[in-house]
């Protein structure tokens, strides 16, 4: 770049006669010098940057990346929470897991890749692209993937999916694919009319839990991994755990009870268990109850007392909508 500049310093001297034309060009000159002494500066800045992150996360645009401007607001939320992201063409995924598997060997950090739709078929590619070459991935996050996009692979730690089983774009509920032992959560929004396949990237709210679960990748949880699947009624809030986990009713409990002791919903606990709100416990009866990773399972002396746990993510509010552009 140096040397670039000095020749045409050169050049201009030679081709001015005029001393107020060599001052204009030279001051022109010098400002373009400044200019790239900046850009230089910028992406040293970015490299070292991306050198000292907590982890990386690879973000796959569905099929027009033009209107899939929220990932790159997704993006944008993850690298202020200290995680390096980049957003990529889906059909890029095999050269970007190349690249993310050479920056994991140079500099092993936890690794997230999240997809919108056909994005998302590619984030499981890549996921399995690094599995072939025994490198781990922290967090697969797709938001309504194809329905053929596959399983999940077993070097994955942890799963969460977003979707819509009434879409015929997208609604993909993928399984645990052999060897999978993560943490695994899948959503079902098909009651939620203020979502469709092409702004499910757009909710606000939902970056930001996801965002979250970035920033978290690589929080472990106690006990019994039980997969969550759960469809969300047409309103109330929108909340992200990352999997279940089981625990022994005492007796006198109900899912009320255990509602309060564990700090979730009733309608949840309903759901997983397959039993009404106020249904009667057994005592010793396994009972599925949905968590987040990062925060202690609680513990309990009787029925009633619990110890509260403590969670290192944003909690979801209800009215969630689109962010703006």
């Amino acid at each position: 770049m140096g040397q670039a500049i000095s020749s045409i310093i050169e050049l201009g001297k030679l081709m001015v006669q005029s001393k107020q034309l060599r001052a204009v060009v030279m001051t022109v000159l010098a400002a373009v010098l400044i200019a790239a002494c900046l850009i230089t500066t910028s992406q040293a800045q970015q490299s070292t940057s991306s050198d000292r992150a907590r982890g990386r996360a690879y973000l796959f645009y569905g099929l027009i990346a033009a209107i899939d401007w929220g990932m790159d607001e997704l993006a944008q939320r993850i690298n202020r929470s200290g995680v390096a992201a980049s957003t990529n063409a889906h059909s890029s995924w095999r050269s970007v897991a190349d690249q993310a598997i050479a920056d994991y060997r140079r500099d092993p950090k936890p690794i997230a890749a999240v997809g919108h739709s056909i994005g998302g078929d590619s984030a499981v590619q890549f996921a399995l692209a690094l599995g072939a070459a025994h490198v781990p991935v922290s967090l697969l996050i797709t938001y309504d993937p194809n329905r053929g996009a596959g399983s999940i692979p077993a070097n994955v730690h942890r799963y969460i999916n977003l979707y819509q089983s009434s879409n015929i774009l997208g609604g993909g509920d993928l399984p645990p694919g052999p060897g999978f032992r993560g943490h695994y959560a899948s959503y079902n929004l098909k009651d939620r009319s203020e979502i469709i396949h092409v702004n499910l990237d757009k909710f606000s709210r939902i970056q930001e839990l996801l965002a979250a679960k970035v920033r978290s990748m690589g929080a472990g949880g106690e006990g019994e991994t039980v997969p969550l699947r759960i469809v969300f009624a047409a309103t109330g809030p929108i909340e992200l755990w990352d999997s279940g986990v089981a625990v022994s009713a005492h007796a006198g409990d109900t899912l009320q009870s255990l509602a309060a002791t564990y700090h979730v919903p009733v309608w949840a606990l309903a759901q997983l268990n397959r039993k009404s709100e106020g249904a009667a416990l057994s005592e010793g009866e396994r009972i599925v109850v949905p968590r987040y990773l990062g925060q202690r399972i609680a513990q309990r002396s009787s029925p009633s007392e619990a110890a509260k746990p403590v969670s290192t993510e944003a909690k979801p509010d209800a009215g969630e909508t689109p962010s703006a552009q």
